[in-house]
This record gives C-alpha cells, sequence and structure tokens, in this order.
C-alpha cells in the first residue's frame, strides 16, 4: 500500500548553513526520471519509515537523508550474520534545474521513497 503526501521541505538559504551529520553514512541507490510534468526521484529505502526521511535543498542540491533502524531485533537476541546497513544515510543530488519554486511531494511504497518534482 503507498503512502502519499506532503512532507515538509527544509529549503537552506546556502550551502554553507548545510552541515552534513557526523559519523559514516551510507548511500541509497537512486533513479532519477524525466516526465511530462516534471521529474520523478526514486530512492532504495526498504526498511526505512518514512518519517525518518528528511529532504533539504541547498541551492541546486536535493540532499536525501536519515536513519534505517533494525525494527526486528528484541532484547536478549544477538546475531548470527548481518548483512544489511543499519544506520543513517545520505544522498545529495545535483540536479539540472531550479528547485526554488519546485512542488515537491513524496510517495512510499514498497520499499521505494519517491519525490515527485513539479516544475512551474
Amino acid at each position: 500500500m503507498a503512502k502519499s503526501g506532503k512532507i515538509l521541505i527544509e529549503r537552506l538559504r546556502s550551502e554553507a548553513s548545510y552541515r552534513r551529520p557526523s559519523g559514516p553514512l551510507w548511500q541509497p541507490a537512486v533513479d532519477v526520471y524525466r516526465c511530462p510534468t516534471g521529474w520523478k526521484i526514486k530512492f532504495d529505502l526498504a526498511g526505512v519509515a518514512p518519517e525518518d526521511v528528511q529532504v533539504l535543498i541547498a541551492e541546486d542540491n536535493l540532499i536525501v537523508r536519515g536513519v534505517r533502524r533494525d525494527s526486528v531485533i528484541s532484547e536478549g537476541w544477538s546475531y548470527h550474520q548481518l548483512e544489511i546497513t543499519y544506520s543513517r544515510f545520505e544522498r545529495v543530488l545535483r540536479l539540472p534545474f531550479d528547485l526554488s519554486h519546485a512542488e515537491i511531494r513524496s510517495e512510499s511504497r514498497d520499499g521505494w521513497f519517491i519525490l515527485h518534482i513539479d516544475c512551474a
């Protein structure tokens, strides 16, 4: 089932005011599509809750960051094998269009976090 809605977009005045969180970050895979109404950007974020994703705009950079948590582990468990990355992530995309007046909405479906960017 898809969850869709308007997301809070933080528009930074300059890239200088953007600060990367400390510690190692993983980068999710991304597909970028051009469509008649604008752009669609699809992030591979299986296991990431939409409320754990933050979208920032700094000039022509789209910054998507958040955290993937292990929601399955319980008290008293120990791991035998771990291959999935659970930690903070960040992906910075420099896009070939003006983001300053773009209408952006998000959708979370089947492990994908999708941004719909309508350019005026």
